[in-house]
């Protein structure tokens, strides 16, 4: 039987680093701050005395994926409490049904009693904050310790990036806390939601995770699930473009690990979805899948079949790549990108249907030009941040790029992150706002609760999902310069672009060691320096 990674999960107890709130009958609460429990015993000389009603909101300082750790002393055994937990604060203050608040997918919101002299977990969730109620008049407890139970897999971040500017470093190491908190057994798209396997989005998952760290199964074993739960002629995850994604996510991994016998064999499975593509594009042009998706920030608006028509060349592309490895012609990924390009529409205002136009070879007008380089981060979304950076360090230049980066991610450091979101828009930001570490003031918008549609309304809103990090892959590809030439790294090719960075330097895994990169600005050229491992070839291009 095969042995679940979850099996080698590590649990860690985390103090709080401060209490936010503290309300009614409880004492010297700053004792929880910073403090952690081995054991509940007999003679305790340093508790929370509770008596009666009140209610405590712990910051954990950043966000996690567990539970919460309850250790009581001698008190009335069974008292009741509510706890609640939080992306934000105001989030873990929210009543269920308030502003989109829910126990959806994993509980966020529970009653229970509390015995005394117990050392008590709940919850399985994403999570910073935590507020803890007791609920009866006649309450006493002698309160040691509110613990978060972090739970994740040991991996090593075995990349890196470093550079001239701070923010664009911070910006990398929350992204890659965000695709390390979200690859646990499976590589989830949140912590807090979905909690499932969505193949488009595992696109900038798989991408910014193996660059971050060594390949451990976690993503075939990803890709396995959602090929075994959709026989053919199903569509993964329901939607048509996931099983484009899937293919894309294949060659991907091929080129990152260069691990042959896995795609090797995907070949019947990738031949029947490859088909079934070709099959929903008539000669002219026009296409039937049934429903279109790109992104939400997209959907159901006039660009989005233009998305379609881009996300289809790009598939078609990658399966040409595999298409050689299994020995087979080119004529179906052929056929695809042919017939899909003989219809085309102007797009009128997604940037990121603009973005994947330009990089699927398509030629853009003066106004789709436009749309990529101009007006900085307005109109991104998360989750097509890599194309979307990757297109307008093409038309507009990297230093271009490097300031929407900043602008867009910088605005989620802003307003409290610790990891990145299911989706930003920077008109979030305009008036007077709440940020999510703090609890909202009369007057103000809170950022958490009073944003977000379709599936992420208000506090339903993940502020952990792994669809973000495909900064990472912008910084290691398009900043660094590094590309795989032949799966696994075998050759690599560098060709750095700092914008207006002074210097950048990174080390990526790869199957035969790490990689290290290092480009300096030197009297008007960049100077590079390589240190590869062996096994790898490296030509620096200028």
């Amino acid at each position: 039987m095969k042995q679940r990674r979850q099996d080698n999960r590590v649990r860690e107890y985390i103090a709080p680093v401060r209490v936010v709130l503290a309300e009614g009958n409880a004492e010297r609460t700053e004792l929880l701050e910073g403090r952690l429990a081995d054991q509940i015993g007999l003679n305790e000389r340093e508790t929370v005395p509770v008596r009666g009603r009140c209610r405590m909101l712990f910051d954990f300082g950043r966000e996690l994926h567990g539970g919460i750790r309850l250790v009581a002393g001698f008190g009335k055994g069974g008292t009741m409490v509510r706890l609640r937990v939080g992306e934000s604060a105001n989030e873990a203050l929210a009543e269920l049904g308030e502003k989109g608040c829910t126990n959806d997918h994993s509980l966020r919101d529970i009653t229970v009693p509390l015995p005394m002299l117990s050392d008590m977990e709940f919850f399985n969730s994403g999570f910073r904050f935590a507020s803890l109620e007791f609920l009866d008049e006649d309450a006493e407890c002698a309160l040691k310790a509110v613990n978060a139970v972090y739970v994740h897999h040991p991996r090593r971040r075995a990349g890196s990036f470093r550079c001239s500017d701070p923010l664009v470093e911070q910006i990398y190491s929350v992204a890659a806390d965000t695709v390390m908190l979200c690859a646990q057994d499976y590589i989830w798209d949140g912590i807090k939601r979905d909690r499932l396997v969505w193949m488009g989005d595992l696109y900038p998952e798989i991408t910014s995770l193996l660059s971050v760290c060594t390949d451990d199964g976690c993503v075939a074993d990803s890709l396995d699930f959602v090929v075994n739960e959709t026989p053919l002629p199903g569509w993964m995850n329901a939607y048509p473009m996931y099983s484009m994604w899937w293919i894309m996510n294949l060659a991907e991994y091929y080129r990152m690990t260069g691990n042959r016998d896995y795609v090797a064999a995907q070949e019947k499975y990738f031949r029947g979805v490859l088909e079934q593509i070709d099959g929903c594009i008539a000669e002219n042009g026009d296409f039937d899948f049934g429903m279109n998706f790109i992104d939400w920030p997209s959907h159901e608006h006039a660009d989005e079949p233009e998305g379609v028509r881009c996300l289809c060349r790009l598939c078609a592309a990658s399966a040409r790549e595999l298409e050689s490895l299994y020995g087979m012609d080119h004529s179906l990924s052929s056929r695809i990108a042919e017939k899909i390009s003989r219809k085309s529409a102007e797009v009128t205002e997604k940037r990121q249907i603009a973005a994947l136009k330009l990089l699927s070879g398509a030629s853009l007008s003066a106004k789709e030009r436009a749309l990529v380089a101009e007006n900085g981060a307005a109109g991104f979304s998360t989750f097509m941040s890599y194309f979307l950076l990757s297109a307008q360090s093409e038309e507009a230049g990297m230093t271009a790029a490097l300031s929407a980066l900043k602008e867009y991610y910088g605005g989620m450091l802003k307003m409290g992150a610790t990891s990145f979101w299911e989706d930003f828009d920077l008109n979030w930001l305009q008036g007077n706002v709440c940020p999510i570490d703090r609890i909202r003031r009369e007057g103000e918008t809170d950022i958490h609760g009073d944003f977000g549609k379709y599936c992420y309304v208000g506090y339903r809103h993940s502020l952990c999902h792994g669809w973000s990090a495909g900064v990472i892959p912008f910084l290691v590809r398009r900043v660094l310069g590094i590309k795989a030439e032949e799966p696994g790294y075998a050759s690599v090719s560098i060709s750095p672009d700092l914008g207006d960075l002074e210097f950048a330097e990174g080390e990526i895994p790869t199957p035969h060691g790490i990689l290290r990169v290092s480009c300096r600005r030197e009297g008007g050229k960049t100077l590079t320096e390589v240190s590869a491992p062996k096994g790898i070839r490296v030509e620096v291009r200028k």
